[in-house]
């Protein structure tokens, strides 16, 4: 079980890792958190969207069957709203409803319904700090680790299925400080530009740690389906 916050970070963290799985006989399921309602919309080439964050949910479901179905994975929405990243300094308030403002227990309750279900052997998510700081990316982190605490226990969230206890939950290793700075810099003395910019020495940057690797996947044949 692969626990993602929002549609397209199933194809950015771990796709390939999941890709070879599934070519293995894994049977793998993708957990969407949210809707990804209010993503940006970053390729100029994308036809600009109306009616909100309604229209763009339906974008993001349509994505995501897509890539579902080119990883070979299942997929499960939860069913949150997309808390948006907030921007400036102060940084101002997320939206009222969303699901980084949500109720730990109510949050994570669907999540153990689906644990209980799906009964996983491993468990796969965000590290604390949410791999980076948006809001979503750390209430995943939580919901997730909330789930694999407590789907074994029969005391907790009664009525949301049979307890099972999954064997081992493991932190995608996506951002990696030290790479992407490495790459910028090679970049900026190759005299190309960086897609990285200003980001790269923003607070958001210097807040992500630099975390160990505990287990590497060597998954480098199943890029193409990643990609």
């Amino acid at each position: 079980m692969a626990v993602h916050a929002h549609p397209d970070d199933e194809s950015s963290k771990g796709a390939a890792t999941t890709a070879r799985y599934v070519s293995e006989g894994v049977e793998v399921l993708v957990v969407t958190c949210t809707g990804g309602e209010r993503g940006d919309l970053l390729n100029p080439n994308y036809p600009s969207v109306d009616g909100g964050i309604d229209a763009m949910r339906e974008i993001r479901r349509t994505e995501m069957a897509n890539a579902a179905r080119a990883l070979g994975v299942r997929q499960q929405w939860l069913g949150f709203v997309d808390s948006g990243l907030p921007d400036g300094d102060p940084m101002p308030p997320l939206p009222p409803g969303c699901f980084a403002l949500t109720p730990l227990e109510e949050a994570s309750a669907p999540l153990v319904e689906l644990v209980r279900q799906f009964r996983p052997h491993v468990v796969t998510t965000y590290d604390p700090s949410g791999g980076y700081p948006h809001p979503d990316h750390i209430m995943c982190h939580r919901v997730s680790v909330e789930a694999f605490e407590t789907a074994g226990n029969p005391e907790r969230y009664r009525g949301r299925g049979e307890p099972w206890q999954p064997l081992k939950l493991y932190f995608n290793h996506g951002f990696s400080m030290v790479r992407m700075r490495a790459m910028h810099e090679a970049l900026l003395a190759a005299g190309r530009e960086s897609p990285f910019g200003d980001w790269i020495e923003s607070r958001q940057a210097r807040e992500i740690p630099e975390r160990s690797v505990t287990s590497r996947i060597v998954c480098a044949a199943w890029f193409g389906a990643r990609d």
